[in-house]
């Protein structure tokens, strides 16, 4: 994964259900602000910032492919 390069997020799922939080773009890995050490950070099209420890995270193509039959549900953090 390069800085830069187009991801999807996701809160959570099941087999019918996912709870998207939206597409972005993968800043690096950064310090995150209360774990203190290195984390991915993801900046969503809408401008929110997500951490790799708070979703489940990669590139868009391949998020794309897990949204594909399922119902989605667009959630805020």
């Amino acid at each position: 994964m390069q800085i830069g390069d187009r991801v999807g997020a996701i809160l959570s799922s099941n087999s019918e259900i996912v709870n998207f939080l939206g597409y972005g773009k993968y800043d690096g890995d950064i310090d995150h602000p209360y774990l203190g050490f290195p984390n991915p950070r993801i900046t969503l099209d809408n401008g929110e910032i997500v951490w790799g420890c708070e979703c489940w995270w990669g590139p868009e193509n391949e998020i794309k492919k897990i949204l594909v039959g399922r119902k989605v549900k667009i959630v805020g953090k």
